[in-house]
């Protein structure tokens, strides 16, 4: 048990020497924040580029490391009235900012073997900003 407990102590330790994670877009005023992780950037940047055009706020933090996750996450996340997750899997990323940081995280999720389209996640983002 106490071994256990060394090596998440450990673990958790690690988040003191990732860098904070970065917000980009409308970072003071969103209302929406898309968290990506991998493959999804160039068309979440798309995607924030178009909902912006239409006149929404929309900001986005890119992840590269996720366990431990950077320590300023959870703040980040509850400064968004909306949390959009797209991800090129089942959703196991929004699971885990929900477990961790009790965030309403709503996933977009993409299985076919295509990387997700700037247009596809505009559409995705919104229908979450009109929900």
């Amino acid at each position: 048990e106490h071994m256990v407990h060394l090596r998440a102590e450990k673990i958790a330790g690690i988040a003191n020497d990732i860098p904070p994670a970065e917000v980009v877009g409308d970072a003071d005023d969103a209302e929406v924040l898309l968290v990506g992780w991998g493959s999804t950037w160039g068309a979440i940047n798309g995607a924030m580029e178009r909902v912006q055009e239409r006149g929404r706020r929309v900001a986005h933090v890119h992840l590269t490391h996720l366990n431990p996750f950077p320590a300023n996450l959870g703040e980040i996340l509850r400064r968004y009235p909306k949390v959009v997750v797209p991800e090129m899997n089942l959703g196991q990323l929004s699971r885990l900012l929900r477990a961790e940081f009790l965030v309403d995280a709503i996933a977009v999720t993409k299985v076919q073997g295509l990387p997700f389209t700037a247009g596809e996640l505009e559409t995705a983002i919104l229908g979450a900003l009109d929900d």
